[in-house]
């Protein structure tokens, strides 16, 4: 039997909650804008408050990650978060409201490199990409289905219970967690012959190692590759998920609920896509060729899938556009799985994992933050959203060339195994 299998379910909730609970207030505006008189203007400052402190504590939260280990830092990211979540139900005003946002900000930061520290503790290398996509489709089906729970919630009982309860389902999957998350040495619950497996096959030392300091990190030219394939593939994700919906109103003439169903259809097909294709992606991949790090090709693959990006404006049925815009998605989660999985790949200094996928998060929300600001310009200035899809297409097909060439070199391995200067291996001038 693969208990370890229960983890990739945890860390599957862990996501769907992280979006459930940034979706909330999205949901919960039309409402809550009414009850305390928000102009646009202070609804925007309002659904942008999350991300102030999320973007600046994302390195942060993973050397406190490195510092503290996955079960406790995680059981401590996802209560804070919840509990700042149901506080937003209390009657304390609008500067409150944005206050329980930041916090909620403060909370996520460190919890996807958590996960990614957790699948390298827990994942044998060869099913790494799996593993990955299993959490990693928790944003799709996430965002798939918490407009409809969230939207049930406030029509039957209001938008401030809306909040309350998704605290309440952040605090029960704490609980679980603690009952089960524990290294694979010391879960009791785990057999035998599976826990020898994992020990054997995960990356070698697993999260052990002295810790790379981000000084260190960033001397090397693989982590800036990293950096800049992440933020290209990002920024058609936060395109998406922030103007996809208005694209398919206004230029392709459906209503709101058409719409609705098929961005549906979309996440949850292309969740659906990334889990196939992580399995094929690990069946490709030898273990000597995980060492070598030739995940990147798998990155570079699935960037050049998204770039079907490109010549969604240009469809005319609308079927063909779902098709388009799925396999899109698709191939941007599928790159997303293997860029956490190759950092895994490529860190051999397990103790700073959590500031590597720091780094890595950085990166893809860095450029995250900038395409639907870019968007709103490119679309008042053209007047069209092609110009939009195209550069996004493009920094794809950028993102494609960047996995390929620059994150050829491990990270921390020469420079642990022999005490030499990083300046010497890490392709970096110092």
């Amino acid at each position: 039997m693969n208990r370890r299998y229960l983890i990739y379910g945890l860390l599957f909730f862990l996501t769907v909650l992280n979006y459930f609970h940034r979706v909330v207030l999205s949901i919960a505006m039309p409402s809550l804008s009414l009850e305390y008189g928000l102009d646009p203007a202070a609804q925007g400052w309002l659904l942008s408050s999350f991300l102030w402190s999320y973007v600046l504590l994302l390195i942060p939260g993973g050397v406190l990650l490195d510092r503290w280990g996955t079960r406790r830092l995680t059981a401590a990211a996802v209560g804070f978060w919840s509990l700042a979540t149901a506080a937003a139900a209390l009657p304390f005003g609008y500067i409150f409201l944005i206050f329980t946002r930041v916090m909620v900000g403060v909370g996520m930061a460190p919890t996807f490199p958590a996960s990614v520290r957790a699948v390298r503790e827990w994942a044998p290398m060869r099913e790494r990409a799996w593993a990955t996509a299993f959490f990693q489709a928790g944003p799709a089906f996430g965002t798939a289905t918490s407009a409809v729970i969230v939207g049930w919630m406030i029509s039957m009982a209001g938008w401030r219970t809306a909040f309350a309860a998704s605290g309440a389902l952040g605090v029960i999957w704490v609980v679980v967690w603690l009952i089960f998350f524990r290294q694979p040495a010391e879960a009791r619950w785990l057999g035998e012959p599976e826990r020898r497996m994992i020990l054997a096959e995960r990356s070698p030392g697993g999260t052990a190692g002295r810790g790379l300091s981000m000084t260190d990190l960033v001397r090397y030219r693989t982590m800036w590759g990293l950096f800049i394939a992440q933020g290209c593939i990002n920024y058609t994700q936060y395109l998406a998920l922030t103007w996809l919906p208005s694209y398919l109103v206004r230029s392709r003439g459906l209503n709101l609920m058409s719409s609705g169903v098929d961005l549906a259809i979309i996440y949850l097909g292309a969740c659906a896509v990334t889990l196939l294709a992580a399995r094929v992606s690990d069946a490709m991949l030898t273990e000597q060729a995980v060492r070598q790090g030739k995940r990147r090709n798998m990155v570079a693959f699935f960037c050049v899938v998204s770039s079907v990006m490109l010549i969604v404006p240009f469809m005319t049925s609308t079927w063909a556009l779902v098709l388009a815009l799925m396999l899109s998605l698709a191939g941007v989660q599928s790159a997303l799985t293997n860029t956490y999985s190759l950092i895994s790949d490529v860190v051999r200094d397990g103790g700073g994992i959590g500031k590597a996928v720091g780094w890595l998060q950085l990166g893809g929300n860095t450029f995250g933050i900038v395409a639907p600001i870019a968007t709103g310009y490119i679309i008042a200035i053209t007047g069209s959203y092609t110009s939009a899809f195209v550069s996004a297409g493009v920094l794809l097909l950028i993102g494609a060339v960047v996995a390929l060439t620059m994150t050829r070199q491990p990270v921390g391995e020469i420079a642990i195994a022999s005490g030499h200067d990083l300046s010497a291996v890490s392709g970096v001038a110092p």
